[in-house]
């Protein structure tokens, strides 16, 4: 194989690189969205009164504490599954997924803020939904049933998930409570307050709502995803000083030496410069004491714990944006990872047979 031919090779396996590292930067980029919500589980489903309870316990807050409004901004919520939609006057009928909201909506569905929480009759549906059943997306207003009840529609959302969300108290009086069936909800997402971190939201929900929650680390998958996306930079910054390195080395005159000096103390500054940018260590993961030994062991079981949690527990319509979204940022970064070092045995490869010759 011609010597050009290996460096067109080489030259292409590095373009691919790089492709795939932006696909996980921008990967990575959506989860960042995310990083203004807490999201919640909770093993024990709340009934519907329970978390009408918490919103009213909230809205009496709000009114006692004008300073605790920031913590208001939470919506409780489940999914059920494969619900039958009908348009009666076109004769349309769809299965799609049914958010039940208690709260405000426009934690879950950004920039959307009905229907709102005393809203009887109002629910949202997504653009695949109303194409189904109307045939269009300029529905609002229009009507559709659910579960022997109208609803109104009032927002239409982007998106080809058939989804219908509604308020939970919607439901009373329906065909399913009737029948002894009940609505449980076991989410929780909320605005992150400025100046409050995770911990102490999840003491608020344990004491003052008296409600038993589990926090959905999201943080620990940005962190592992801000990881891919960085190491095909830090790599190649590694490989380039250790090159540079032996070019040094192997030169004899002094002043041959400078140049690959100098191109060393750029490397070096340009890794320093992106770690200061980009390397954030949260408070958690920090000891307060250098000599406690255990708090890396207790570190472990706790992030150990909240994989677990991620892993196993029910999956919902709006968990897959930051499920496919890890995915893709840890998948392209490998990936770039390895059409890294495909590039670097095709470079050492070639440098070998030239020798050679």
């Amino acid at each position: 194989m011609k010597t050009y031919v290996k460096y067109a090779i080489a030259a292409a396996v590095a373009g691919v690189g790089i492709f795939l590292l932006y696909l996980s930067a921008v990967s990575w980029g959506q989860l960042l969205l995310e990083k203004d919500k807490v999201m919640l589980f909770t093993e024990q489903p709340l009934s519907v009164e329970d978390a009408e309870e918490a919103v009213k316990k909230s809205q009496e807050e709000k009114q006692a504490d004008s300073g605790r409004q920031e913590m208001l901004q939470f919506c409780i919520w489940g999914q059920e599954d494969a619900v039958t939609l009908t348009n009666k006057n076109l004769c349309r009928d769809v299965q799609a997924n049914a958010i039940l909201l208690c709260g405000n909506p426009e934690v879950l569905f950004e920039d959307c803020r009905l229907p709102a929480k005393n809203d009887s009759q109002g629910c949202l549906i997504d653009e695949a939904a109303a194409w189904e059943l109307f045939g269009s997306v300029q529905v609002v207003g229009k009507e559709i049933f659910y579960d022997g009840k109208s609803y109104v529609i009032r927002n239409v959302i982007a998106g080809k998930d058939m989804i219908f969300a509604f308020q939970v108290k919607n439901a009373a009086g329906s065909a399913q409570e009737q029948s002894g069936q009940s609505h449980s909800l076991n989410r929780i997402t909320m605005q992150k307050p400025a100046d409050k971190s995770v911990s102490d939201i999840y003491q608020i929900w344990g004491s003052y709502y008296g409600i038993d929650v589990s926090v959905l680390d999201v943080e620990l998958l940005r962190g592992i995803g801000g990881f891919c996306v960085l190491l095909l930079p830090i790599t190649s910054c590694i490989c380039l000083l250790c090159y540079l390195a032996c070019e040094c080395r192997q030169q004899k005159k002094l002043i041959l030496k400078v140049v690959p000096a100098a191109l060393i103390l750029i490397t070096v500054l340009c890794l320093f410069a992106l770690f200061q940018s980009h390397v954030r260590i949260p408070s958690g993961y920090i000891p307060s004491r250098w000599s406690n030994f255990t708090f890396w062991e207790q570190l472990w079981k706790q992030k150990w714990e909240a994989v677990r949690m991620l892993v196993h527990m029910p999956k919902t319509y709006l968990d897959s944006g930051w499920i496919e979204a890890f995915g893709r940022t840890l998948a392209f970064g490998i990936l770039a990872e390895m059409a890294l070092f495909l590039w670097f045995s095709l470079c050492l490869l070639t440098r070998f047979l030239n020798n050679r010759k």
